[in-house]
């Protein structure tokens, strides 16, 4: 068995520090930009080619986070900025955007890339997609369980990271807009505002319905390793070093108590305890098993829990204290939080028997000042234990042992030899003298080579090639310590460098700006009487199959789909799902223009059929760049809902393009069953969500049970029909999943019209009339 790398997340110096010091053998960060992360501290320039270098000196591999989705505005210095990465030694860069990855693949191809989870990764065709393309690692999503893991490895031998520890997103990661559409914060671009955190209600439900409870895989090591899950990751940039701190300690812990001896591995109490202090919501095992079904969900607790310390007795408003009955110790300094309010103090004073005391021990009851009104008999939990954090500031210095030899013989330049095991450095000083009155000893000698205490190497052994009866100065000893070991230490960190070339993304030529020719109407039916609609109202193209909210549509219906779009002159494609676990019986053989694909395992499958392809939002298609990788495997790209006008004017002279310009379409996909796990034997597929604003989301489930969170409003763009035509866009798409034919028969004529009037150098009267309103998406106002 192959002991798998400990990946832990760094946020910041400190938490670098931590990481190395508890025993991670990789760690992953980010820069100020282009990095999931947007709202933690970050590294500038300097500080990465530091954390770089200082990971390398200790003997781990650094891995950066290059995690977002590029705009084309932003190509010139991202590839600047990937430059840098390369040439500071970075390990690896952990890439979403496709364009880039392909980018560094053919010009960069020194520098590792791990595929993010954020390309959402979750089938074996998809990792051979990446593999064909030289991608090392793929973080795989989250939702899988270890039987499909296992299976993936063994049809790739591709390098596997999953993550083991920390929070868990309700959404396939990479495939959430809900974010985005609600304050233009993308999640995609690193600026997620955790909307999944918030309450929520469905009918008489209420609570926080999409925060899933925290990842906790320690009690399942030989579990991971048995599937081949060749990277053991933490998640936790966010978060203080104290915590990277002691999930490092106890998972270095547990993986190497696992590989001593596989058949007595537990986890101890004190262990699970630590976890459990240092941050949960409650913790599960996620998808790893199964799917856990209502077990995933923390809907009580949104925020860190940490170990239950007791229950309220009373709440005294006029003096503002609260009485608490303690089931475990209590000190000043500790965090705590009551029920299932966000009421988070620190302690800093509290009375038992109106005494002040620091300290506390189970069986008390004590007295502490809160602003906030409580009730009875809600529980209380210990959210921060400040004897605990104080343990782990103080880490286990990591050093690196080394080996010296010392040679000295009279009247030749004094030698010293230091070596790690790997890099080598040899210094000289002045020349040895006979000693004229007493010599140094090789115990003195000794002494001053191991004083290496505020270095990061310790003295393994010392050997010694010297003439008897010589002197030399304790200071040129020091002198020579000082300088083998400065040279070492660069040395470490040096040899990772390289010298990289500038990224060239100038090669894509541009075509001429498109003339306002009339686009293609296609529109994504959910049913064969939408479809029939839409190709009776005035549609081009016609999407059938693939996420379907209610009935089933089978393969005499897709014959028939096609047969009718065909007697029409209208082009049908057969829709394939965006998550697609096993990739096989696409219907190649049943005469359809193409396939409209939304996820790199069918493609991958498809394009050795050879059969045209159109390329679904779930590509998140940024830039130039991927639109020109990918219009190698089809023929149309649907450009990613998150851009603007003129970010769309700007990319469709790259190759053909579409655009959804109407209706409903999902903005959150989940493996968890909202409903069901609700609302159990509940066969309805229409429900909404609502937040605390008062906006309701339409809730959908697929046939496999899986959930889509729909937008609040229907996006419309009728009126500005003119605008899209000038855009160059070749396809104006219609969203009709959730539509009944009657819908589907109004929205696609209006659009028909809209199209044919503009073309004709007209402006259509026609306008959405929602009576909840509707939306123009991010056409107008972009993201973050």
């Amino acid at each position: 068995m192959r002991v798998p790398e400990l990946l832990a997340p760094v946020g910041s110096k400190e938490s670098l520090i931590a990481a190395i010091e508890n025993g991670a053998d990789a760690v992953y960060f980010g820069g100020s930009a282009f990095n999931a992360r947007q709202y933690t501290s970050n590294f500038n320039r300097e500080e990465l080619e530091w954390a770089i270098d200082h990971a390398h000196k200790m003997g781990i591999k650094a891995y950066v986070t290059v995690n977002t989705l590029i705009k084309d505005s932003e190509l010139e210095e991202a590839t600047d900025y990937l430059r840098f990465l390369c040439n500071a030694g970075a390990d690896a860069v952990i890439v979403q955007d496709l364009g880039i990855l392909r980018l560094l693949r053919e010009q960069l191809p020194v520098l590792p890339i791990h595929a993010s989870t954020q390309m959402t990764i979750h089938n074996a065709e998809g990792v051979k997609f990446l593999q064909e393309m030289g991608v090392k690692r793929v973080v795989l999503a989250r939702e899988l369980s270890l039987d499909e893991i296992q299976k993936i490895k063994s049809e790739t031998a591709m390098e596997i990271e999953t993550f083991i520890h920390g929070a868990l997103c309700f959404s396939y990661s990479g495939q959430c807009l809900l974010s985005s559409m609600i304050g233009g914060r993308s999640g995609n671009r690193g600026y997620c505002a955790q909307p999944c955190r918030k309450k929520y209600r469905i009918n008489d439900v209420e609570g926080y319905l999409l925060s899933p409870k925290d990842l906790n895989m320690s009690e399942h090591i030989g579990a991971l390793v048995k599937a081949g899950v060749d990277s053991f990751k933490i998640e936790g940039r966010m978060k203080r070093p104290e915590y990277v701190a002691g999930v490092v300690r106890v998972y270095r812990k547990l993986i190497d108590r696992f590989f001593e001896a596989p058949g007595k591995f537990r986890v101890t109490e004190s262990e699970k305890h630590t976890l459990r202090q240092l941050f949960n919501r409650e913790f599960t095992t996620g998808y790893f098993f199964g799917n856990p079904g209502c077990e995933l969900m923390s809907r009580k607790y949104p925020h860190n829990i940490g170990t239950e310390l007791g229950r309220v007795l009373d709440y005294e408003a006029r003096k503002k204290l609260v009485s608490i009955y303690l089931k475990a110790p209590l000190r000043t300094g500790d965090g705590i939080g009551i029920g299932e309010q966000d009421t988070g103090v620190i302690v800093k004073g509290m009375y038992v028997n109106n005494q002040r005391v620091a300290a506390a021990s189970p069986g008390s009851t004590v007295r502490i000042y809160l602003d906030t009104e409580v009730a009875a008999d809600d529980v209380v939990f210990k959210t921060y234990d400040a004897e605990l954090m104080a343990s782990l500031e103080a880490g286990n210095a990591r050093k690196i042992p080394v080996r010296m030899l010392i040679k000295a013989r009279i009247n030749e330049a004094v030698e010293l030899r230091i070596s790690d095991g790997e890099n080598d450095i040899t210094v000289r000083g002045a020349k040895v003298s006979r000693a004229e009155v007493k010599p140094i000893s090789k115990n003195s000698i000794t002494e001053q080579l191991k004083k290496l205490g505020n270095t990061i190497f310790e003295a393994q052994e010392i050997r010694f090639e010297i003439d008897d009866n010589i002197f030399i100065p304790v200071s040129g000893l020091n002198s020579l310590r000082r300088e083998a070991v400065s040279l070492l230490e660069g040395l470490r960190a040096q040899k990772w460098k390289r010298q990289c070339s500038m990224l060239n993304i100038h090669g894509i030529t541009p075509g001429e700006r498109k003339p306002d020719i009339e686009p293609v109407l296609s529109v994504n039916a959910g049913s064969i009487e939408c479809l029939e609609a839409a190709v009776d109202s005035g549609a081009d193209a016609v999407y059938i199959g693939g996420e379907n909210f209610g009935g089933k549509i089978d393969t005499d219906d897709l014959r028939y789909a096609i047969e009718y779009g065909k007697g029409k002159g209208v082009s049908v494609f057969i829709s394939t799902a965006r998550i697609v676990k096993e990739v096989k019986n696409l219907r190649t053989d049943l005469a359809a223009d193409g396939f409209l694909v939304a996820n790199l395992g069918v493609l991958y499958s498809l394009h050795r059929s050879g059969v045209p392809v159109i390329f679904d939002y779930p590509f998140n298609v940024f830039n130039k760049i991927t639109m020109e990788y990918l219009l190698n495997y089809g023929q149309r790209i649907t450009l990613s809902p998150e851009l603007t006008l003129n970010e769309i004017k700007n990319l469709t002279r790259f190759g053909s393009t579409e655009c959804i310009v109407h209706g409903l379409f999902p903005l959150m996909v989940s493996e968890h069953g909202l409903i069901g796990g609700l609302f159990p034997g509940n066969r309805t597929y229409h429900i909404c969500l609502k937040d605390e604003k008062g906006f309701v989301f339409p809730v959908r489930t697929d046939s496999h049970g899986r959930t889509y969170i729909m937008n609040s409003r229907e996006l419309c763009m009728l009126e500005y029909v003119p605008e899209l035509i000038k855009t160059g866009v070749d396809c104006l798409r219609i969203e009709a999943k959730t539509y009944d034919k009657e819908k589907t028969r109004k929205i696609t004529g209006m659009y028909r019209e809209a199209i044919d009037s503009s073309i004709g150098g007209k402006r259509s009267d026609k306008e959405c009339n929602e009576p909840d309103g509707y939306t123009k998406g991010h056409y107008f106002r972009g993201v973050l």
